[in-house]
């Protein structure tokens, strides 16, 4: 099997980065040095890790064996491990042998239900599960992370706490290790994050303020004598009714006469993805996902006037609404201009693209530790349109460019030494 590596021109911006790092900073530039030394020596074993994480996909819940290869690792490079945080999560602490603060960074190791072919030699081996959403490759770059740094801790300033979580796929992941105390002993003062985009391997998202919006869950039960099908149909066009993503223009300004007030960039995407008859009736379930709090409020509102409104006959409905059941991404401003000019002078100037837009698309329950303590999530290209590799998660031909496990490895890497240093790479 051939096992692809980092291409010349990858490798070409690490040795400016070196060059530049030295003549401003010997300290900084020997911590490029070891991560490019380390990443040349471990990148073909990254790929082939991350290829088993591949092929022993597990699902939210039952990351067992993800966990074990996660926890065996990060002790064989020296870092203190605590397992069965928050389920299956692994928390691994990295502590420099010189002073300074801490800092987290964040893995999410689930896998999810597909029954799409999976296109790749090393194919998943459970069937009905596979790592559609690029989680395999987030834990492997978590995992190149740790690899680096454990190498350079003579001359690491502060502490590096990484969290291995569990559970992303039901946003439930986050919110249990935080309850187990993954942000304490010791506390970060700011976690990162990547998650595969389809922009091209070696470019970055990034947004500073709301990256990706919160989530709503909608429930309604319909009991009674009457049509049940004609009412679930009804309902969900009150739940699709609300929606103002489809009367966007081009600016983000809405034009929906149901939020004709809100502000510019609003929007509320809402839609029933589950509709089902029972012996108890028929129930609905629904996501709804506003780019902020009153875009929640309103919708809530719009699906309860909206449904008071419907004449359904011999058919009583019952509403459960759980607003903000997944709270919105929200990048702290500060750390994402800093991290942004990082990974500029690692991967060159159109390393970052400024997405300058939030997506409606999905939600991601890394808000939770946002809601801790600040954060950035970024965006990291898989795509490799030359290899026909698509980078869009949870699309049924998702396939990851492995160049990005070592771009991503050496760029994270360096935004986490920045934060611990205090000053971006090549300030005196």
């Amino acid at each position: 099997m051939h096992t692809p590596t980092l291409n010349k021109r990858a490798w070409t911006h690490a040795t400016l980065l070196g060059m530049v790092l030295i003549s401003s900073s010997v300290r900084a530039g020997s911590i490029a040095e070891t991560i490019d030394r380390v990443l040349m020596a471990k990148e073909a074993e990254l790929i082939e890790v991350r290829r088993d994480l591949h092929s022993h996909p597990e699902v939210a819940g039952e990351e067992e064996r993800t966990a074990a290869v996660v926890a065996n690792r990060l002790r064989n490079l020296g870092l203190e491990v605590q397992t069965g945080v928050g389920g299956h999560g692994v928390v691994g602490v990295l502590r420099g042998d010189l002073p300074g603060p801490v800092v987290a960074y964040r893995a999410d190791m689930d896998a999810m239900a597909s029954v799409d072919p999976d296109p790749v030699s090393f194919a998943s081996k459970t069937p009905g599960v596979r790592h559609i959403c690029g989680h395999d490759m987030h834990t492997t770059v978590g995992l190149g992370i740790a690899e680096v740094l454990a190498a350079h801790r003579s001359e690491l300033k502060g502490t590096v706490k990484f969290l291995f979580q569990p559970a992303e796929e039901t946003a439930t992941g986050a919110k249990a290790m935080i309850k187990d105390g993954a942000l304490t002993n010791p506390a970060p003062t700011a976690i990162f994050a990547v998650h595969c985009a389809p922009l091209p391997t070696g470019q970055f998202g990034s947004w500073p303020g709301m990256m990706l919006p919160g989530l709503d869950y909608v429930q309604i039960k319909l009991t009674g004598e009457g049509d049940l099908a004609a009412a679930a149909e009804a309902c969900s066009q009150v739940v699709a009714s609300v929606s103002s993503t489809a009367g966007l223009t081009p600016d983000h300004k809405n034009t929906d006469a149901l939020d004709a007030a809100m502000e510019p960039g609003a929007f509320i995407s809402a839609g029933v993805f589950a509709s089902a008859a029972s012996d108890e009736g028929w129930a609905l379930t629904a996501m709804a996902r506003a780019s902020s709090e009153a875009m929640h409020a309103r919708c809530k509102q719009g699906i309860e006037d909206g449904l008071a409104t419907l004449e359904l006959g011999n058919v009583g409905y019952e509403l459960e609404y759980t607003e903000r059941a997944i709270a919105p991404v929200i990048n702290d401003a500060t750390l994402v201009a800093r991290s942004d000019e990082v990974l500029r002078l690692v991967g060159g100037d159109t390393a970052v693209v400024e997405l300058g837009e939030t997506t409606p698309f999905f939600s991601e329950d890394f808000s939770f530790f946002q809601e801790v303590i600040p954060g950035v999530l970024f965006f990291m290209g898989v795509s490799n349109a030359a290899e026909g590799m698509l980078g869009m998660p949870h699309h049924p031909m998702f396939v990851a460019d492995e160049a990005a496990i070592a771009i991503g490895v050496r760029n994270m890497s360096t935004v986490l030494v920045d934060f611990l240093e205090g000053q971006a790479p090549g300030t005196p």
